[in-house]
């Protein structure tokens, strides 16, 4: 599909600051994540999730495909990662980052702010109505159970189901009780008792392993749920495993009145028969709203490429027309990094259809390209926040672990060979996020952080150096005292590494293995991976407030040119341009002077 940009105001654009100017290119339009859908009356209703922006609510009739977008009562929302069809017939949602109830109502065609029922929760995971017809939420980062009451409007904050998990993530009940699915560093299922307001954790303790519980209605009327594979019943204070083939399917969502099945797909509801597996296929001409962008490449076709966020479009820029291309979906997630090799567009992602994946120059996006790359031990919920070329013509990454977990692996990449390494707690219990190759070595920085719902036991980011031969650490340290991140690692032509700890930047000697340098940055932080070399010998890299660079002779860093919006991502540079991300903005600064 093809997305046009607002590219009317490119070409007026150029902002002549600092040292160069600025340039819109683009800013990109495309459906943001499909996240929940709910049925009733022969109407489908659909939440879009755009990040920073705003929730669409989207109505389609599944008779004739006519669809209606619902305006956003409350600005502060992006997304509603839940819907619910209440007893009254209206359409319930639970929202982000400001975890709101909202109410569309039906007859009226309007949506309603019903109101924050916690002060200190963001997400409403899941919302469903409990056998007291009250509206049931599970929240995220106090794992909180919340409540609405059509009846009278009053919403209630029923307090932490779990003391230290971050994740209440399902959330279904029955029989005077309702269940919430807890993780993700240690998988939990809480009972709350309706009638008293007791609640307490029943998952027995040798199944609280690192995931997350769900939990469903099934199709009997009686609560059941999932962790590792294993199932269970509930039934009052007790969560009974049982064999999974006793489990009551869960109720199909998304019926017709006529016991057909409706599934969104990009632009297209299909309604599906259960009893003769017909399909009918209804479009709809809804085309999305901004979307934000995470990362941009200059491939080597010369190109440059990027991707969204929360969905993966893989999008293609003209800079000359200022448009873009969506050429496809990759997945869920986003484009962690991009990197160009040899005829190929590299890419790491969390959340797509596959860890890592290959794109061939000159051939089209299709069935096979890019190439997926799944491998033994992979996880889809990494960050993996730096790919490099690096010694033995392979590629290395460091990424956050995934949810619940320490401990984000190195990995090794054998483009050629299609093999993939992982290299987990190289340094204890903490994250690799950044690499650079040093002679043949791999200098990398750590973060004390881990996957969604983890618990850093670590307190100091540490830098080490690895040795791709002997697969072994070498040296490490502690490069900037009480840090806990350590980013945009880069080995300048004398030798010397670079790094960032928050606000300080240091100057790391290999050989010596010393740190030579440390002083404060005149910024509040760098973009990560937004560092490379560039035009005058000099460092050139992303901070959120524009463009800095460092004079690897001097150490003096300065930031050369205000950007005109927030700098959100990046990076790519190619001669005397600089190319980054503004939410769903694409910018080049020309560097002038060099």
């Amino acid at each position: 599909m093809k997305v046009l940009i607002c590219g009317l105001l490119a070409a007026a654009l150029a902002l002549g600051q600092g040292a160069g100017k600025f340039e819109l290119l683009a800013k990109y339009r495309g459906l943001g994540g499909m996240v929940a859908s709910a049925v009733a009356d022969d109407i489908a209703y659909i939440s879009y999730l755009y990040i920073d922006n705003t929730i669409d609510v989207v109505a389609v009739n599944t008779k004739t495909g006519e669809f209606r977008v619902f305006e956003n009562p409350a600005p502060t929302e992006s997304g509603a990662r839940t819907m619910a069809v209440g007893p009254d017939g209206n359409i319930y949602l639970g929202t982000l980052p400001g975890a709101h109830f909202l109410k569309l109502d039906v007859k009226a065609g309007k949506l309603i702010d019903l109101g924050r029922p916690s002060k200190t929760e963001q997400y409403i995971w899941e919302a469903n109505f409990g056998p007291d017809g009250k509206l049931y939420g599970a929240t995220y980062p106090q794992s909180k159970l919340v409540r609405y009451d059509p009846a009278t409007g009053k919403l209630e904050d029923l307090g932490r189901m779990d003391p230290v998990e971050q994740y209440a993530h399902y959330v279904a009940g029955s029989d005077g009780f309702v269940y919430v699915g807890i993780g993700t560093s240690k998988a939990n299922i809480a009972a709350y008792e309706i009638a008293t307001g007791e609640h307490r954790e029943i998952l027995p303790a040798e199944h609280q392993v690192v995931g997350q519980a769900t939990v469903y209605l099934g199709q009997d009327g009686k609560v059941y749920g999932t962790v590792a594979g294993k199932r269970f019943r509930m039934s009052g204070w007790t969560a009974t495993l049982i064999d999974s083939a006793a489990a009551s399917p869960a109720k199909l969502p998304n019926t017709l009145r006529d016991g057909r099945v409706v599934e969104v797909a990009e632009g297209a509801l299909k309604i599906r028969d259960p009893k003769s597996g017909a399909v009918t296929e209804r479009k709809f001409g809804y085309e999305g709203n901004l979307l934000p962008l995470f990362r941009v490449q200059l491939a080597p076709d010369g190109e440059l490429y990027g991707s969204s966020v929360l969905p993966i479009h893989f999008v293609k820029f003209d800079g000359a027309k200022h448009t873009s291309k969506n050429l496809g979906g990759l997945g869920g997630g986003e484009v962690y990094s991009f990197l160009s090799r040899k005829n190929q567009l590299l890419m790491a992602a969390y959340a797509g259809h596959a860890p890592l994946m290959a794109f061939e120059m000159g051939r089209p996006f299709e069935t096979g390209n890019p190439k997926l790359v799944n491998f033994t031990g992979s996880d889809s919920g990494w960050r993996p926040q730096s790919m490099i070329n690096g010694p033995n013509d392979r590629v290395y990454l460091g990424a956050m672990s995934g949810y619940g977990k320490l401990g984000g692996p190195l990995t090794v990449w054998d483009v050629e060979a299609n093999t993939v390494e992982q290299f987990h707690h190289l340094i204890p219990n903490q994250s690799v996020i950044t690499l650079t190759a040093w002679k043949d070595r791999i200098v990398g920085g750590t973060n004390v952080g881990g996957g969604g719902g983890s618990h850093p036991t670590e307190k100091e980011a540490k830098l080490f150096i690895w040795d791709p031969k002997t697969k072994k650490k070498e040296f490490e340290m502690v490069p900037v005292e009480g840090a806990g991140v350590l980013n945009d690692f880069i080995t300048a032509p004398n030798g010397l590494v670079y790094g960032t700890a928050g606000r300080t930047l240091f100057v790391f000697d290999p050989e010596t293995r010393t740190v030579k340098h440390r002083q404060e940055l005149p910024f509040r932080g760098t973009i990560y991976s937004g560092v490379a070399m560039g035009p005058g010998g000099l460092i050139w890299g992303l901070a959120p407030e524009g463009i800095f660079t460092i004079d690897t002779k001097t150490n003096e860093v300065s930031l050369v040119a205000r950007a005109p919006e927030k700098v959100t991502g990046g990076f790519a540079l190619r001669g005397n341009e600089i190319y980054f991300i503004s939410g769903p903005a694409v910018y080049r600064y020309t560097i002038s002077g060099h």
